[in-house]
Protein backbone atom coordinates (compact mmCIF):
# COMPACT_ATOMS: atom_id res chain seq x y z
CA UNK A 1 0.00 0.00 0.00
CA UNK A 2 1.45 3.37 -1.04
CA UNK A 3 1.06 6.09 1.58
CA UNK A 4 0.71 9.79 0.72
CA UNK A 5 3.65 12.11 1.30
CA UNK A 6 2.85 14.57 4.06
CA UNK A 7 4.54 17.98 4.25
CA UNK A 8 6.87 18.31 7.25
CA UNK A 9 6.30 21.28 9.55
CA UNK A 10 7.32 22.28 13.05
CA UNK A 11 4.56 22.23 15.64
CA UNK A 12 3.90 25.80 16.71
CA UNK A 13 3.83 24.78 20.38
CA UNK A 14 7.42 23.43 20.10
CA UNK A 15 8.88 26.78 19.05
CA UNK A 16 11.29 28.00 21.68
CA UNK A 17 11.45 24.66 23.50
CA UNK A 18 14.95 23.41 24.29
CA UNK A 19 15.96 19.82 23.47
CA UNK A 20 15.62 17.64 26.56
CA UNK A 21 13.61 20.26 28.45
CA UNK A 22 10.03 19.72 27.30
CA UNK A 23 7.43 20.34 30.00
CA UNK A 24 5.85 17.16 31.37
CA UNK A 25 2.46 18.32 30.08
CA UNK A 26 3.69 17.98 26.49
CA UNK A 27 4.80 14.36 26.99
CA UNK A 28 2.79 11.15 27.08
CA UNK A 29 3.75 7.58 27.94
CA UNK A 30 3.47 5.10 25.10
CA UNK A 31 2.76 1.39 25.13
CA UNK A 32 6.04 -0.50 25.17
CA UNK A 33 7.83 2.04 27.34
CA UNK A 34 9.11 5.58 27.25
CA UNK A 35 7.49 8.91 26.55
CA UNK A 36 6.98 10.99 23.43
CA UNK A 37 5.72 14.48 22.69
CA UNK A 38 1.93 14.12 22.61
CA UNK A 39 1.70 14.62 18.81
CA UNK A 40 4.48 12.09 18.22
CA UNK A 41 2.70 9.72 20.63
CA UNK A 42 -0.48 10.04 18.55
CA UNK A 43 1.46 9.16 15.38
CA UNK A 44 3.27 6.28 17.10
CA UNK A 45 0.00 4.84 18.43
CA UNK A 46 -1.59 4.99 14.95
CA UNK A 47 1.46 3.24 13.48
CA UNK A 48 1.40 0.67 16.29
CA UNK A 49 -2.29 -0.07 15.69
CA UNK A 50 -1.68 -0.54 11.95
CA UNK A 51 1.26 -2.83 12.68
CA UNK A 52 -0.79 -4.90 15.15
CA UNK A 53 -3.50 -5.30 12.50
CA UNK A 54 -0.78 -6.90 10.32
CA UNK A 55 0.44 -9.12 13.17
CA UNK A 56 3.54 -7.04 13.88
CA UNK A 57 4.50 -6.03 17.41
CA UNK A 58 6.27 -2.68 17.78
CA UNK A 59 8.05 -1.38 20.84
CA UNK A 60 11.00 0.88 21.57
CA UNK A 61 14.26 -1.08 21.72
CA UNK A 62 16.07 1.39 23.98
CA UNK A 63 15.62 4.61 25.92
CA UNK A 64 17.17 6.37 22.92
CA UNK A 65 14.10 5.50 20.85
CA UNK A 66 11.86 7.80 22.89
CA UNK A 67 12.12 11.24 24.49
CA UNK A 68 15.26 11.76 26.57
CA UNK A 69 15.56 14.43 29.24
CA UNK A 70 18.68 16.58 29.35
CA UNK A 71 19.90 14.49 32.32
CA UNK A 72 19.51 11.27 30.31
CA UNK A 73 21.31 12.85 27.35
CA UNK A 74 24.21 13.85 29.62
CA UNK A 75 24.43 10.37 31.12
CA UNK A 76 24.60 8.74 27.67
CA UNK A 77 27.09 11.32 26.42
CA UNK A 78 29.48 10.73 29.32
CA UNK A 79 29.30 6.96 28.78
CA UNK A 80 30.42 7.39 25.16
CA UNK A 81 32.82 10.34 25.30
CA UNK A 82 35.83 11.31 27.38
CA UNK A 83 37.93 14.46 27.79
CA UNK A 84 41.26 12.64 27.45
CA UNK A 85 42.36 12.88 23.79
CA UNK A 86 42.08 9.79 21.60
CA UNK A 87 44.06 9.90 18.34
CA UNK A 88 41.73 9.89 15.32
CA UNK A 89 38.53 9.77 17.37
CA UNK A 90 35.38 11.64 16.43
CA UNK A 91 34.84 14.66 18.68
CA UNK A 92 32.02 16.77 20.07
CA UNK A 93 32.19 20.09 21.85
CA UNK A 94 30.25 20.33 25.10
CA UNK A 95 30.48 23.12 27.68
CA UNK A 96 33.34 24.64 25.70
CA UNK A 97 35.49 21.48 25.91
CA UNK A 98 36.42 18.95 23.25
CA UNK A 99 35.19 15.43 24.04
CA UNK A 100 36.53 12.29 22.30
CA UNK A 101 34.40 9.31 21.28
CA UNK A 102 35.52 6.13 23.00
CA UNK A 103 36.52 3.22 20.78
CA UNK A 104 33.59 1.01 19.77
CA UNK A 105 30.93 3.56 20.74
CA UNK A 106 28.34 5.06 18.40
CA UNK A 107 28.36 8.87 18.07
CA UNK A 108 25.81 10.89 20.02
CA UNK A 109 24.90 14.58 19.92
CA UNK A 110 26.21 16.75 22.73
CA UNK A 111 23.53 17.18 25.44
CA UNK A 112 20.94 19.79 24.51
CA UNK A 113 21.93 19.94 20.83
CA UNK A 114 19.90 17.08 19.36
CA UNK A 115 17.47 18.19 16.69
CA UNK A 116 14.82 15.61 17.71
CA UNK A 117 12.74 18.39 19.32
CA UNK A 118 12.56 20.09 15.95
CA UNK A 119 10.99 17.23 13.99
CA UNK A 120 7.45 17.58 12.75
CA UNK A 121 4.55 16.32 14.76
CA UNK A 122 1.15 17.94 14.30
Amino acid sequence: MKLPIVEVKLCSHLKGEKPGELPAGKLRKIEGGGQLHHCAADAYEAMDAAAKAEGIELKPTSAGDTYRTLAAQLQGFKQRYQLEPIQGASTRTYEGKKWYLKKGMAPLAAPGTSKHNLRNCC
